[in-house]
């Protein structure tokens, strides 16, 4: 199909009277508030006439607040009289005591010539962007030529046509198999996938395995990281004495939930408020545990009443990053200092949030809720199916022993206590109070339940409390959660985000390279697609903006270096899970087991001896060494090294982007960390089965590392390692200590060698 974009803009309007003011041909243009006034408001005046300080009684954060009269009396802004207004004789005064800004350059006359114009022109106050509900470009279909047209390349082809530069061409077989699987699973491409996409690369074929990696339990576990840094999840309760938590119920909760692909409007109700939903099940319940990850001090002598606020301002925090994208810890104890959010504000949205009963004394948190792991479950539904169907036929004094021994079987099952949400009885409900200057023990105005005035009410009908908030975030007339959903979405695909400040869609967050595509997405999420996130994936991974090469051009080296413009495929490194989980999957040593309580492979010793109580780190046994990485035990004062190495959160906080780093200790960790020699020690056992020769043994290795054939320069090198790393273990015992190994077999251990390199490259490390 063919799409005809239609222009967004248009904007054409009357101008003011020519007699109004005296300017140029240029300035006859209509002045664009967001694109032209509000970065030059921000940068030079908002610091000082905003949300934190309003010197002079001048803010220019709301409309109704710059038009008022100020402290001298005087209006800032007159609309239409730029030449009378207070704000123009300032930032031009010739006296540098007189004008604004009191520090720094002068505005530039341009920038003067700008605030001239918009207020002659009537200063008229527009919305920031996203703020406005989404206004998606006039889509057309028409036939066309193209059997493989996806809405996404129109939107992105426009761009580049605009900036001059053309797409790649579309990625290799082999390449774009272990990008999709990567990026879809977590894992590296299977062999089978491998060949079928080379024998017949069609969109046909290719859609069929973007359809089996969306079905596969793994796609659970590799999108779940990404949310359980937003939730931030995390198996210890945080601050100094940061105790052992149960909360890896509900970390199972969202693979499952992942995997079944729940729309994303009941994923975040049930999360938010599951215990105020009509009869609740227990899974909706342990959703609830989204705002129990926060942090709780339980030691002796705090003040309980004090880090129950402060779970709930994380709360609201939270809520508005992972929801709306919005920075809200600083309206804690002011305006927001450059968005439409006002200090009181923060506090009726703080009054949802604010009724729950939780308690976190030591040892015991409340409310809980007893949970199990998969296989207790079973045998608990089993036993208890069994002692019903005794009951209810009779006969129970003939099976008196047997059903005491089930009762008792069924009593040594190990239950675990998850802290779930669970709101206050009408009588004991809290009153909400605004914080002066942010401190809780100073109480002002009592406020209600409700949401900024800047954005759209509560849905009709909808409850003032969680569950009224919750339907308000995925309601059709918020503008923020969708936009944030779909950028976080493609931002995980693609590297960067359309909005590249995927933590703050507010003013001082980036624009978005490809506005019109942001809004499209969204509005087709949201109305066609109802909230699946699925279908919403396969129309990214589908287009073949995300199928180009990643190889870049000398012309695009010079205009999108980058990769703004998306001229060519996703090139990332690849996270802290699946770095691990890739080499423990190629080397064989990967557990498919899911789910259940958190275990802890090796790390050195001496991490957790740092820390405030005498917890230790109890080495798991077994597959439990090797399974994927989302199920690590995460303690919040001492995460697990390697993940933490490669950018991996401590989850005392919601993150809602990952900073990729680049340092020595990485190289340093894949080099020497024991899962990573254990990885290759795998892959070295395996390469000795497939043949005698070094050549071989290697080319294989490389093939199942990197999924092409290594180069006649890059088999030189790594045969070169061999034969040097075979005469080393050969003669030397030390060499053995160094790489923890204790088996004097010279080829295994310089295979080995050669299998640690190869895993160590660029190529495996990083998505192209």
């Amino acid at each position: 199909m063919r799409i005809r974009l239609a222009s967004l803009l248009g904007l054409t309007g009357a101008m003011m009277a020519a007699g109004v003011w005296s300017c140029n041909s240029s300035s006859e243009e209509k002045v664009d508030f967001n694109a032209e006034v509000r970065p030059i408001i921000n940068g030079k005046c908002i610091s000082c006439h905003g949300g934190v300080k309003q010197s002079g009684e001048f803010s220019l954060l709301f409309e109704e607040d710059a038009m008022e009269v100020n402290k001298s009396g005087k209006h800032g802004i007159i609309p239409g009289k730029a030449e009378e207004s207070e704000m123009i004789k300032r930032i031009t005064h010739a006296d540098p005591e007189q004008r604004m800004p009191p520090e720094g350059p002068a505005l530039s006359n341009e920038e003067v010539e700008t605030l001239k114009r918009w207020i002659n022109q009537g200063a008229k106050w527009e919305d920031h962007w996203s703020f406005v509900p989404p206004d998606p470009a006039e889509l057309e279909l028409q036939d066309s030529q193209s059997p493989d047209a996806n809405p996404i390349d129109h939107f992105i082809i426009a761009k580049l046509n605009e900036v001059g530069l053309e797409p790649s061409p579309l990625a290799s077989p082999e390449v774009l198999a272990r990008r999709l699987s990567i990026d879809l699973v977590g894992l590296p491409p299977s062999k089978e996938m491998i060949r079928d996409l080379q024998a017949d690369n069609s969109l046909k074929n290719y859609e069929k395995w973007v359809d089996r990696l969306l079905d596969s339990p793994s796609y659970g576990e590799n999108w779940a990281s990404m949310w359980l840094d937003l939730a931030r999840y995390a198996d210890s309760k945080g601050y100094e004495a940061d105790r052992h938590r149960e909360m890896w119920k509900y970390r199972d909760w969202v693979i499952k939930a992942f995997n079944q692909n729940m729309p994303f409007d009941q994923f975040t109700i049930e999360q938010l408020a599951g215990d105020l939903l009509p009869n609740p099940t227990k899974d909706q319940l342990i959703a609830t545990g989204f705002h129990r990850n926060t942090m709780t001090n339980d030691e002796g002598g705090t003040d309980d009443e004090e880090f129950r606020v402060a779970a709930v301002l994380d709360r609201v925090n939270t809520t508005w990053e992972v929801w709306q994208g919005i920075t809200m810890a600083c309206v804690q104890c002011h305006s927001h200092p450059y968005d439409p959010i006002r200090h009181d504000e923060y506090y009726e949205f703080y009054a949802f949030l604010n009724n729950s009963q939780d308690k976190d004394s030591y040892p015991v948190e409340s409310p809980v809720l007893p949970v199990y792991t998969e296989i207790d479950l079973q045998k608990k539904e089993n036993i208890q199916r069994w002692i019903d169907s005794v009951q209810a036929s009779g006969g129970i004094a003939q099976k008196a022993s047997l059903l005491k021994a089930k009762e008792e079987e069924l009593k040594e099952l190990k239950s675990y206590s998850l802290p779930i949400m669970q709101e206050l009885a009408e009588e004991e409900k809290r009153q909400t109070f605004v914080f002066d200057r942010g401190n809780w023990t100073t109480h002002g105005e009592e406020v209600y339940p409700g949401v900024p005035g800047s954005l759209p009410p509560l849905p009709e009908g909808s409850p003032y409390n969680r569950l009224g908030m919750a339907q308000w975030l995925v309601s059709g007339e918020n503008p923020l959660t969708a936009r944030v959903t779909v950028n976080r979405l493609w931002a995980k695909l693609f590297g960067k985000g359309i909005v590249l400040t995927q933590e703050d869609f507010g003013s001082q967050g980036n624009a978005p390279t490809h506005p019109e595509l942001l809004d499209w997405m969204a509005v087709h999420w949201v109305q066609d697609m109802k909230w699946d996130i699925k279908k919403l994936l396969k129309l990214m991974v589908m287009s073949q903006t995300y199928r180009q090469s990643s190889t870049i051009s000398e012309e695009a080296q010079e205009k999108d270096p980058a990769n703004y413009y998306l001229s060519r495929g996703p090139r990332v490194r690849l996270s802290a899970e699946q770095i691990r989980d890739q080499s423990l999957a190629v080397s064989g040593l990967l557990s498919p087991k899911m789910l259940g309580p958190s275990v802890m492979p090796h790390q050195p010793e001496g991490i957790w001896q740092v820390v405030y109580n005498g917890a230790q780190w109890k080495t798991s046994e077994g597959e439990d060494q090797h399974r994927r990485a989302v199920y690590t035990y995460i303690r919040r004062t001492s995460p697990y090294p390697s993940m933490i190495t490669f950018d991996g959160p401590s989850r005392e906080f919601c993150i809602n982007r990952r900073i990729n780093t680049n340092t020595p200790l990485q190289a340093l960790a894949t080099l020497n960390d024991p899962v990573y020699i254990e990885a290759a020690q795998a892959m070295a056992d395996s390469l000795l089965k497939v043949s005698n020769k070094p050549e071989e043994q290697i080319t294989k290795g490389f093939e199942m590392s990197i999924f092409r054939s290594p180069t006649a320069d890059e088999l030189e090198i790594l045969l070169s390692l061999y034969q040097e790393s075979k005469g080393h273990f050969s003669n030397s015992k030390e060499g053995l200590q160094n790489l923890d190994l204790t088996e004097m077999n010279p080829e295994k251990n310089a295979l080995t060698v050669v299998a640690n390199a190869i895993m160590n490259q660029d190529a495996f490390i990083t998505k192209n």
